[in-house]
């Protein structure tokens, strides 16, 4: 008989590129011996010394079958969790119809025992090249022959319960290779998303519009294919946002896109811009047809109903509309900043309405205007290119000058000198307007301090700077400071400003009139609700409006009103200040009228000294 032999070539390749790890150690060696192993044959007696010889070797869990079905029960009860526990299958060929072949053909169907290794064991005690071939062929990791011995068969058994623990950290690797790159597939799919779109709406974004505005600009300018781009501005978003919060703000921005999306198909570009700001490129659309489609979405749009934690929202939308021609000289940049544009001016005009990019438009002009004098404004704040004039104001009773209106003025550095008309609504609107508030009141304090007791001031404040924490403190410190008597301070606020924040400024008027000041309300009886707010706001003089005062002696009704003004001012223990007076006659008659004091060219012009 000739000596047990094996053949192993699967084997020694799978193991090839292993050659150089480290050493199995005692604890490898422990767990290799604690596999699970199924023994399979048709001869009971066979299979017992099979087992026996491996139990002897230190292998522990061992389960035998004697036919195929058994075999293929023993696969599917060793499946838990998509993994099966089965780690190694001996299969002899004395089990009738389920060759090795079989068996691999089989476990190949199947993700949970494609790693599971076979051993072969022949009938045959000599070498068959073609059965080995076979078997090795179809997955076999080892071909032994009979008769078996405790010195080859063992250390198979361990061989091949090596190469499963080798596939079984292979596949993980796999696995989670395979895992990685899918992650890292989706965040390259993300990634390329989101440089084009907008991650809040999933519209497009401004540089997916700048590009598809290039290609209708082509189109414009080789095909004469015309297109237009809406500019569409949520009017009031800001209110809703502060209000009930980013996340309310957020549900209505993807609500207005999906109702935008409604609107236009799929070969438009819808964008959102930016916070509330959306933008809509249509290609291949006439004037007519681009003006009736964007009033379409205004008129959606207006009055949207938006609930929120029980309050209700009604938005409305300014849009902006830009034709796109061919026109050589514009860029995508030019015709979004038209779109943008044409959509600033429908705000200003009154919101909620389309309008078409005019390069007239006045309210740009004004705009630049704003954005131009802003830095001015800056710089004669920090360069002191402030300076005050001073406007005589007549007193009937004493036939004498008893105050001064400060009257601001701006020079720049070529010397040019600014009226506040230039500037006062360019600081309002930027935010400004109290810092020179604060100038003024620094300023007029220390002139009165090296100025006789007898001259008193009326300086003008602005609605907002009644919010100021600064307000107060600067006057009680100035005047401490200065010692200048506080009744010789008269601040001037107009009806209109009374009337913003109206509780607010009506508790500073009153702090600042418990230091000494006094208060008047200029431009007094220009609004509708003039008594209605003298009743309840704490002034100690009136200035009548100027355009009751022009044409005085002419306009009987303008006598009855300023008539009337000066009756309830009085009977309210207030003083009257008529302006614009320029004729000897409009006094006259005031004094008839029983004006307290008389301001305008009359009695004097603004001028830089009050003495001469």
């Amino acid at each position: 008989m000739t000596a047990p032999q094996h053949f192993e070539p699967e084997l020694d390749s799978e193991l090839s590129t292993t050659s150089q790890a480290a050493p199995l150690t005692g604890s490898d060696i422990a767990s290799l011996l604690d596999s699970k192993i199924l023994v399979a044959g048709a001869r009971v007696s066979d299979i017992a010394y099979l087992k026996t010889m491996l139990e002897i070797s230190g292998f522990t869990d061992i389960k035998v079958a004697h036919n195929g079905e058994d075999i293929l029960t023993c696969l599917r009860q060793g499946i838990v969790d998509d993994i099966c526990n089965i780690d190694l299958v001996v299969l002899d060929s004395s089990i009738d119809g389920m060759t090795a072949r079989d068996l691999r053909m089989v476990m190949k169907q199947f993700d949970e025992w494609q790693l599971i290794p076979i051993i072969s064991l022949t009938a045959q005690s000599q070498w068959d090249h073609s059965q080995a071939l076979t078997d090795l062929g179809y997955g076999v990791t080892t071909v032994q022959y009979h008769p078996l011995t405790a010195e080859s068969f063992p250390p198979s058994v361990m061989t091949a319960l090596a190469v499963k623990k080798e596939r079984d950290q292979t596949y993980q690797q796999e696995v989670a290779l395979k895992d990685e790159v899918s992650a890292l597939k989706v965040m390259e799919a993300r990634l390329k998303f989101s440089i084009d779109h907008d991650e809040l709406t999933g519209l497009s974004n401004r540089r997916k519009l700048e590009q598809a505005i290039e290609l209708s600009l082509i189109q414009a300018r080789n095909f004469n294919i015309s297109s237009v781009l809406l500019y569409i501005d949520l009017d009031r978003f800001k209110v809703l946002n502060d209000t009930e919060g980013h996340a309310a703000g957020d549900a209505l921005l993807i609500q207005i896109a999906n109702t935008l999306r409604s609107f236009f198909s799929p070969n438009d570009t819808l964008v959102r811009i930016g916070s509330d700001e959306f933008a809509v490129l249509i290609d291949n659309i006439q004037t007519p047809v681009a003006l009736k489609k964007a009033e379409d979405v205004r008129s959606a749009l207006d009055g949207y109903r938006f609930e929120h934690m029980g309050n209700e929202y009604h938005l409305s939308a300014s849009i902006g509309m830009k034709l796109i021609s061919a026109d050589h000289e514009l860029i995508a940049g030019d015709i979004l900043s038209h779109a943008n544009q044409a959509c600033y001016t429908a705000k200003e005009r009154g919101r909620n309405r389309v309008h078409l990019h005019n390069p007239g438009d006045t309210e740009m002009h004004k705009l630049r205007h704003n954005v131009q004098w802003a830095p001015r404004i800056r710089t004669a704040l920090k360069d002191e290119n402030f300076f005050l004039e001073f406007q005589p104001i007549y007193a009937v009773a004493s036939n004498m000058i008893s105050h001064y209106e400060c009257l601001i003025r701006m020079k720049d550095e070529a010397g040019t000198i600014y009226s506040p008309s230039e500037f006062i609504p360019v600081a309002e609107k930027m935010g400004l307007v109290e810092q020179i508030d604060l100038w003024v009141i620094n300023h007029v304090f220390d002139l009165m301090k090296t100025l006789p007791n007898e001259i008193a001031f009326n300086i003008n404040l602005s609605a907002n700077i009644f919010l100021d924490h600064q307000l107060y403190p600067l006057v009680e410190r100035k005047l401490n400071e200065t010692a200048v008597n506080p009744s010789r301070v008269v601040f001037e606020i107009t009806e209109t400003s009374a009337v913003s924040n109206f509780d607010q400024t009506k508790a500073m008027v009153n702090r600042l009139r418990g230091l000494g000041c006094s208060f008047a309300l200029d431009d007094f009886g220009a609004g509708f609700n003039s008594y209605n707010y003298l009743k309840y706001f704490p002034v100690d003089m009136l200035k009548i409006d100027g355009a009751f005062i022009t044409n005085l002696e002419n306009d009987e009704v303008d006598q009855v009103l300023v008539k009337s003004m000066i009756d309830v001012a009085h009977q309210l223990g207030k003083k009257t200040v008529a302006e614009f007076v320029e004729r000897q006659s409009t006094m006259d008659l005031l004094k008839l009228l029983g004006v307290d004091y008389i301001q305008g060219y009359l009695v004097g012009k603004p001028q830089s000294n009050i003495f001469d």
